[in-house]
Parts: structure tokens; C-alpha cells; sequence
């Protein structure tokens, strides 16, 4: 099941690209300028997320540290970039420093963009919170494999694999991949206002066939996927106070594919609906609401499951989940190239009639780090919403 769908990410992915060729290849390289299509960038995420939770399904933690990626990128045409550079993070209050070399080769035209490599997952492939927990942006900060966008009149695509963890002959662990296909249909086009119908499919494997057998190991597929309706108004005059105003709904699905199921819940689904006020200041609030039934998301909201991760490991499990989120948050370019993000989200569990809450503090610093903007200038990006 997996290898299959797994053959079909990489097959849209050849069959684009092929298609693209002609295009990619009509930009010819300057052989006697190529000392000038060097640059230097520099990517730095410090970040602090605690979490004061004392719920059955997910107990409170703080992730307090930073990240640091110097890269040098060689540019020998406008559509082909090579980029390499060293992934640093430390976590403060641990001593050890996750090093590691990172490579990024990308291919791109006007619609399409290739990259294969280590590449920065800071927008959770737009996945929404059920699917993809933003503490990924501090866990999982780099995928690895190869991550495809396309762009259509009334579509836009995101297709990757990432391969989290490989295994040999003998390897006293398990292989995991984690891949999918994002989709944002545009129906209609109406000035001021954005209509948009999301779909999105993930799926977590893990598994293997050459490392040490287990009788621990269980191969698992999990497939999560929901679709939805999301409208975004703009408010045209500059001097009101609210300067965007959304609303999304979704259905989402989860499915154990697993030879063997093993989990403690094989098939469930869920509804999740955003309302969110941003104003030209910086100030944003959202309010959220979430139920689930039997529902479990590897790369998900640990909240929004019904299965525990509580330590120790226990079989405590919450058929249905219905909590109401509520979020103060502040974002705001504090210097050039500075980026400050504050939230306050405090939610109710309305089962176990719970009121908890968690801060998040992000200062983002980048320069150089956009490959979708011209090159020659010193780029600016803001930080993702928590």
C-alpha cells in the first residue's frame, strides 16, 4: 500500500517536471560570471513554547532554544539554484547540539518548484493544526526528500516525501517516511475576497524489511486526510482598525492501513473550524473549535488526539475530544529582517472541563532565505501563525 502511493508522489512529481523541461533548460549559465551568482544567507529561529497542561491525553513541556543555518547559495541561472550549509540547534538547559550539513537543489520555473534535498518545512505544507502540530517548527524543522509546488490558474499543488529516518542491514530500529499532497482549489475570483477549497492527504509509514526483526516492531500506515472551504476578506481601507477577516471549516479523516492494525483505534474523523481577526497593528486573534472521534494524527495537534502520550506510556483513550481554542497573538517586523511573534492560547477541554493555556515567543532573523523572491536583495519573511 505504501510503496504505491508512495510511487504515485514521485510519478506526478517526474511527469511535471518532464513536461517543464524545455522551460528549465532555455536559460543558458554565463561560464565567465559565475564568481557573481554567489550569495550568503543566514537563517536564525529562537523560539520558546510552554505549555502549562495537565490534561490525560497531553501533559504540559517547554521547548525553549535556537536554531541557526549559515548557507551559501551558487545561482547559475534564474532557474536552478544549488544551496548548501550547516543546521545548528540547540535546546537551552541541554548541553548536546544537533549539528548537521544540509544540500538543496532547486528547479523552477513561473507555476512549478523543485527542490530535493534538506529543505525548511516552516509552513507545515499548509496542513491544518490537526494534521500538523506547529511545535514541528522546532521538532521537525528539516524534511528531507524532495517537496514539489505547482501553480495553476485556479489550483495549487504541494507534493513531498520525507524520508525521517533510514535503515541498513541489521538496523535495531524501524524506517519512516512521511509524505502527501496538498491542494488549494480558487472556484471563483472576487475582488477583496479569496474563496478557497482546500484538500489535503498525509500518510505516515513506518516499517522496514532489511533491519533487525522485533517482535516490537509493527509495520504502520496511517493515513490522515480532510477537505474544506476557506474565505478570506480583505478589508480595502487602510485607516480601519481590521485589516483581514477569515473563516474555514473542515472534515477530517484518519484510516489505520496497517497489515496487522494494532492501534488503539483504527478509523475515525473530526470537524475543525477557524474564525480569525487580524488588524493593521499586529494584533491577531483566533478561536478555534475541534471535535474528534477516535482520532489520531502522528504529525497532529498531541491535544486533538484520543489516544494518550502522557509518560509513562498508558492506554488511556478519549473516544471523542471537543475543546474550544482561543488566541491572543502579536506579530510584528520589530527591525529590518527581525521578526517578533507573541501568542497567548489558552483552550477549554469541554469533556474533562479543563481550562489550560500556553505561551509562544519566536523571533525569527533572515537574510537571503527566500528563494522565490529576486535576487540582489536583503528578504524579508514573516514568521508562520501558531
Amino acid at each position: 500500500m505504501i510503496k504505491n502511493i508512495l510511487q504515485c508522489l514521485l510519478l506526478s512529481a517526474g511527469i511535471v517536471f518532464c513536461l517543464n523541461e524545455k522551460t528549465f533548460c532555455q536559460v543558458k549559465t554565463d561560464s565567465n560570471a559565475w564568481h557573481k551568482n554567489f550569495s550568503v544567507g543566514l537563517y536564525n529561529f529562537n523560539y520558546l513554547r510552554d505549555y502549562e497542561y495537565f490534561s490525560p491525553i497531553m501533559e504540559g513541556y517547554t521547548l525553549c532554544g535556537s536554531i541557526v543555518q549559515p548557507t551559501i547559495e551558487y545561482k547559475p541561472s534564474s532557474h536552478v539554484s544549488f544551496r548548501g550549509g550547516v543546521f545548528i540547534q540547540q535546546n537551552f538547559g541541554d548541553d548536546s547540539l544537533r549539528v548537521r550539513p544540509t544540500f538543496l537543489l532547486t528547479i523552477k520555473n513561473s507555476s512549478n518548484d523543485f527542490s530535493f534535498g534538506n529543505y525548511r518545512n516552516e509552513n507545515g505544507h499548509q496542513l491544518i493544526e490537526p494534521l500538523w502540530f506547529t511545535d514541528n517548527l522546532v521538532t521537525d524543522n528539516i524534511e528531507n526528500g524532495f517537496n514539489f509546488k505547482q501553480k495553476f490558474n485556479h489550483l495549487e499543488l504541494d507534493n513531498w516525501i520525507d524520508w525521517n529516518r533510514a535503515i541498513k542491514n541489521g538496523s535495531r530500529f524501524q524506517e519512516k517516511v512521511f509524505g502527501g499532497l496538498t491542494a488549494k482549489i480558487y472556484p471563483l475570483k472576487i475582488p477583496g475576497q479569496k474563496l478557497t477549497l482546500p484538500i489535503q492527504v498525509c500518510i505516515q509509514h513506518t516499517g522496514g524489511q532489511i533491519n533487525e526483526p522485533d517482535s516490537s516492531f509493527y509495520v504502520t500506515t496511517i493515513l490522515n486526510a480532510d477537505a474544506g472551504i476557506k474565505s478570506i476578506l480583505k478589508n480595502k481601507n487602510s485607516n480601519k482598525f481590521i485589516s483581514e477577516f477569515s473563516a474555514e471549516a473542515y472534515y477530517v479523516f484518519y484510516k489505520e492501513f496497517s497489515p496487522n492494525p494494532h492501534l488503539q483505534f483504527t478509523e475515525g474523523n473530526g470537524i475543525w473550524a477557524l474564525l480569525k481577526l487580524k488588524s493593521k497593528t499586529g494584533v491577531g486573534i483566533d478561536m478555534a473549535y475541534w471535535q474528534g472521534n477516535n482520532f489520531i494524527s502522528p504529525k497532529g495537534n498531541t491535544l486533538m488526539q484520543s489516544i494518550s502520550s502522557v509518560y509513562p506510556v498508558s492506554n488511556y483513550t478519549e473516544k471523542e475530544r471537543q475543546l474550544i481554542f482561543f488566541t491572543l497573538k502579536y506579530e510584528k517586523e520589530i527591525a529590518a529582517h527581525v521578526n517578533l511573534l507573541f501568542s497567548g492560547e489558552p483552550y477549554y477541554d469541554l469533556k474533562n472541563k479543563l481550562l489550560e493555556y500556553g505561551i509562544h515567543l519566536h523571533l525569527l532573523y533572515t537574510i537571503n532565505e527566500d528563494n522565490h523572491l529576486p535576487k540582489g536583495k536583503l528578504r524579508r519573511r514573516k514568521i508562520i501563525d501558531p
